[in-house]
């Protein structure tokens, strides 16, 4: 097959990274909009003329790889390992508009696949290109995640004004172009249903598989680490378990999570988990838990840390057993589909450090992989869509230093990192109460006893049960031993105490 442009000959002439981690779980990862980070090339800004317009969120913010690069030590001094990225590749040539004129945009988010095999040319610049990004990444010892789509393409519900129009129906990669309107290779699904007008795949097609298969083949084989994937309840399971098994077959260890909305369908969130019969998670696909998130309006854990009671928690965390393995799952505060933790205006309601406090607490310590949204180091509100998309900015890394929850952040990556069962151990619950929650990690002969309070003054908290032996306290440094099971502790207001049996690795009450 003839390729169709020099980025994908060059995906061909770089080596597979030897980054990817054997287990996904020792990391935590730090979720950005590329466009909204940081612009590091203007000159990349405005290539169409009518897609950046500064201070509407709707259109590119000039945000780029180069911005990225110049401040990867801003996310590493926070004490993140991964790197979630929006889709990077190609968006339409120019702003979208709908046929009624009710609604327009720009792909600045990277939802809107217009090439599938290039890059955003937003995104790129001399020096800053996605493969110097990737080696930038790694060599500051971190890994990237890349956002994948495979059951659409851009919109095509355009105005004759939009200066693609004549274009609209076309979907591109390597090899021909696929028309919507002249499908005669049964490219899409005109069926239905589909998501509003965007440009829906045929996931009957195997031929539709193997050209997707071969586009992130090589955006794996480029070095990328892992992958999120789009949409996965709008494509059918076998689709799923045939791109995975291709995806590990080029790389056995890369991982892989999946996005399926739910707030309680736990059979079918769990269900993606076990497409593959293999041991590892690492081979399978992991998901998003929803159903622990926070995200304004929408997350059933945001009432838990805006005064609710952490009994909320048990009803999500004792169906844990229905995942392959919970503690591949990656668990959020918020993002960037429903209103931050911090809503804005009519949108959500404000948090308070304290509150941000009691629910980073919980999801650095609890069953899973952390992942933070992009502003929350320094609490950045917003409302609906594109309202919690906000431009962050050399000004708010800058801001962000001085910030309690930055600071709190990079705490919190210390203690995960400094022992092994609160990054890979299975969960248990040692108390459960309206203001205080206390839970075991158990990671073969390794403890962690977790204890959280989120109350406005100190709390004496006590569990049994738990294995003998010497313990230390990673938030404050004390030692204690246990004798009988018994461990008594006071929590802070708003504070947590954790304590490891086992190996600590460096020292994170420092």
């Amino acid at each position: 097959m003839v390729l169709r442009n020099a980025f994908f000959l060059a995906l061909f002439l770089i080596l597979p990274s030897a980054g990817c981690a054997a287990d996904f779980r020792d990391e935590t990862i730090y979720f950005l909009m590329t466009d909204r980070y940081a612009d590091g090339d203007p000159s990349n800004n405005d290539i169409y003329g009518d897609e950046y317009r500064p201070g509407d969120l709707k259109y590119y913010q000039g945000g780029d790889f180069r911005g990225l690069i110049d401040n990867l030590a801003h996310i590493k001094e926070m004490g993140f390992t991964a790197i979630w990225i929006t889709p990077p590749v190609m968006q339409p040539p120019g702003r979208y508009v709908n046929s009624v004129q009710t609604y327009d945009a720009a792909g600045y988010h990277g939802y809107w696949a217009w090439d599938f095999s290039k890059i955003d040319p937003h995104l790129e610049s001399k020096g800053a290109s996605y493969a110097d990004l990737i080696a930038a990444v790694h060599s500051n010892g971190m890994k990237l995640i890349q956002d994948i789509v495979l059951n659409h393409a851009h919109g095509a519900d355009t105005h004759p004004s939009v200066k693609w129009h004549s274009e609209r129906g076309k979907a591109r990669g390597p090899g021909p172009e696929y028309d919507y309107y002249s499908d005669d290779k049964d490219w899409f699904n005109h069926k239905g249903p589909a998501i509003a007008d965007l440009l829906d795949f045929n996931d009957e097609n195997p031929e539709v598989l193997k050209w997707f298969s071969a586009i992130y083949g090589k955006y794996r084989d480029m070095g990328v680490d892992a992958f999120r994937v789009d949409t996965l309840v709008w494509m059918k399971d076998g689709f799923w378990r045939d791109f995975a098994a291709g995806m590990h077959k080029g790389k056995k260890d890369f991982f892989m999570f999946g996005e399926a909305w739910t707030r309680d369908d736990f059979v079918m969130l769990s269900s993606y988990t076990r497409l593959s019969e293999g041991d590892s998670m690492n081979s399978s696909m992991s998901v998003l838990d929803m159903p622990l998130s926070s995200m304004g309006t929408w997350g059933p854990m945001e009432e838990v840390f805006k005064g609710g009671d952490y009994s909320l928690a048990d009803n999500i965390l004792k169906h844990d057993g229905d995942y392959k393995d919970a503690t591949y799952l990656v668990t959020y505060l918020d993002n960037h589909d429903k209103p931050r933790f911090n809503g804005a205006g009519a949108d959500g309601t404000p948090a308070g450090t304290e509150q941000y406090f009691d629910a980073l607490n919980f999801y650095f310590t609890a069953r899973g992989i952390p992942c933070i949204y992009y502003g929350t180091e320094l609490r950045m509100a917003g409302g609906s869509d594109p309202d919690n998309r906000r431009f962050l900015g050399t000004a708010g890394i800058k801001k962000s230093k001085s910030d309690p929850v930055y600071l709190h952040l990079k705490k919190l990556n210390a203690i995960r990192r400094a022992a092994a069962p609160l990054r890979k151990g299975v969960q248990g619950r040692l108390l459960s109460a309206p203001q205080q929650y206390a839970f075991r990690r158990d990671y073969g002969d390794e403890t962690a006893a977790v204890f959280l309070n989120k109350d406005e003054k100190p709390a004496r908290l006590k569990a049994a049960d738990l294995p003998d032996g010497k313990y230390r306290e990673l938030y404050t440094g004390a030692k204690l031993r246990v004798k009988g099971g018994a461990l008594s502790t006071e929590v802070p207001a708003h504070g947590l105490r954790v304590f490891v049996k086992g190996k600590v690795k460096g020292s994170p009450w420092k």
